[in-house]
């Protein structure tokens, strides 16, 4: 899908891919938009596993400040690809759980993945992904949600994410591509990320 002719170099522990020609979808073919729209000048698209630390970590100090900072001013539109490792033995119905909640509405999503990142030592141990579930929605919430989990878009909705970021070769969670006027970026080992470091670089492009 991209052309590397560019180069690639490491600071402050991330790899960063850079392409020479931008590419920016006028789609989302797959995944969960949690912030702005798909008209934002930055689109922030994110493979993803719910039991990966280090997606943990990028959720919390990273993907939630952009939705409050710019995702909510629609600067940065923040797409969500479900990207369940092999070696993850609960991950996959982790995402199940967060596209049901989607087919509520972003905001239950939300508050699904706010709950998983939150106590994932908690249900990587017993795979009780539902008593983590259960406390943060609704009755009638949860309810719907477990209907939903019955819906085959959502196991195809999963198997579209990792089909995507197969094709992006994608080899690791957290993986980050950015979209933006003039240049697209692949960036890779997110989990030392630091949150000043991504807003300098969107204040750079939106100013």
């Amino acid at each position: 899908m991209f052309r590397k002719t560019l180069f690639a170099f490491i600071n402050a522990g991330m790899v960063l891919i850079l392409f020479t020609t931008t590419v920016y979808p006028s789609q989302a073919t797959s995944g969960l938009v949690l912030g702005g729209t798909l008209e934002a000048p930055i689109r922030m698209e994110v493979f993803s596993d719910f039991e990966c630390p280090g997606c943990r970590y990028f959720y919390q100090k990273i993907v939630l400040p952009v939705l409050q900072d710019y995702a909510d001013k629609d600067k940065v539109c923040i797409i969500y690809h479900e990207f369940p490792l092999s070696q993850h033995k609960h991950a996959r119905e982790a995402a199940r759980y967060c596209e049901a909640a989607y087919k509520i509405g972003r905001d239950k999503a939300l508050q699904v993945m706010d709950a998983l990142f939150e106590h994932q030592s908690e249900w990587i141990r017993d795979g009780n992904i539902e008593k983590v579930v259960t406390g943060t929605l609704s009755p009638e919430d949860f309810l719907q949600l477990k209907e939903n989990l019955s819906d085959p878009d959502i196991n195809r909705s999963i198997r579209q994410g990792i089909q995507l970021g197969d094709e992006r070769k994608v080899k690791g969670t957290p993986t980050m591509f950015l979209y933006y006027p003039g240049g697209t970026q692949k960036v890779e080992q997110l989990q030392n990320m630091r949150y000043f470091i991504l807003k300098s670089f969107f204040d750079g492009i939106l100013k």
